[in-house]
């Protein structure tokens, strides 16, 4: 009986002592659990703040935007309470923002990309329309030239037979005109040569070129007297003038 008693106080005195240590315990429990909650803010706030900064090291986001997010998560201890939420809450806004700013940049590039893409198969499209329609084009004039009608093309024939026949009779008239001016030379020549002769027989003596052609009245210059000179020598060579001295003619005596 007496042992069944000192159980009965032995536990009772132990109840009370576990009663005593619980609200301490709980207190405990409740500060390490807002520890936790602050720590696990802070966490996101770091994290948050890191992603910014690396998205600002790639160009996806502004500076402004970068330091806005660096600043809300400077704090050199944990924030607590309300402090440590309305910081993640802020990291967690621009962080969003930098999200839509970077996919809307990312949107434009595809955007760009799409257009110039659209605009170069839209000019390729183009030339090679133009080049097919230049190639039928071509085509057809070629056919329609073999297609075209004998009478067409002996209509040209004769339209250049004119042509030629203009040709040949202007080739005879030059002709014509050289073979009398041909003529007509001679004819000079011959004549130079008679009154040469004649003005030697005439005057019945030796005679130079200068002197025949003064006594023919010719203007002395020295064409004229080198071509009466030319006379004489060929005068000369035909036996009908003969040479007295040294530039000096004369007639050849007649039988």
């Amino acid at each position: 009986m007496a042992h069944a008693l000192s159980a009965d106080s032995s536990v009772g005195s132990t109840i009370e002592a576990l009663e005593a240590e619980l609200p301490e315990l709980q207190k405990q429990q409740q500060a390490l659990k807002d520890d936790l909650d602050a720590v696990t803010k802070r966490l996101e706030a770091v994290s948050t703040a890191l992603s910014s900064l690396q998205l600002l090291s790639t160009g996806a986001v502004s500076a402004e935007v970068a330091t806005t997010v660096a600043v809300a998560a400077s704090v050199s201890e944990p924030a607590t309470g309300d402090t440590a939420a309305a910081t993640a809450d802020v990291a967690t806004e621009v962080t969003e923002e930098a999200g839509a700013e970077a996919a809307a940049t990312r949107k434009a590039a595809i955007g760009r990309q799409r257009t110039r893409g659209k605009a170069k198969s839209a000019t390729g499209r183009a030339t090679k329309t133009a080049a097919k329609k230049t190639a039928v084009a071509k085509k057809a004039t070629k056919k329609a030239a073999a297609k075209a009608p004998k009478s067409t093309k002996a209509a040209v024939k004769a339209t250049k037979a004119p042509k030629t026949v203009a040709k040949v009779a202007k080739t005879a008239a030059k002709a014509a005109d050289k073979a009398t001016e041909a003529g007509t030379g001679s004819e000079r020549a011959s004549g130079l040569t008679d009154n040469v002769l004649a003005a030697l027989r005439k005057a019945g003596r030796p005679m130079r070129a200068s002197e025949v052609n003064e006594a023919l009245g010719r203007e002395e210059t020295r064409t004229n007297v080198n071509s009466v000179r030319n006379t004489l020598e060929r005068l000369r060579s035909t036996d009908r003038a003969q040479r007295s001295g040294r530039g000096l003619y004369e007639a050849a005596a007649t039988s």
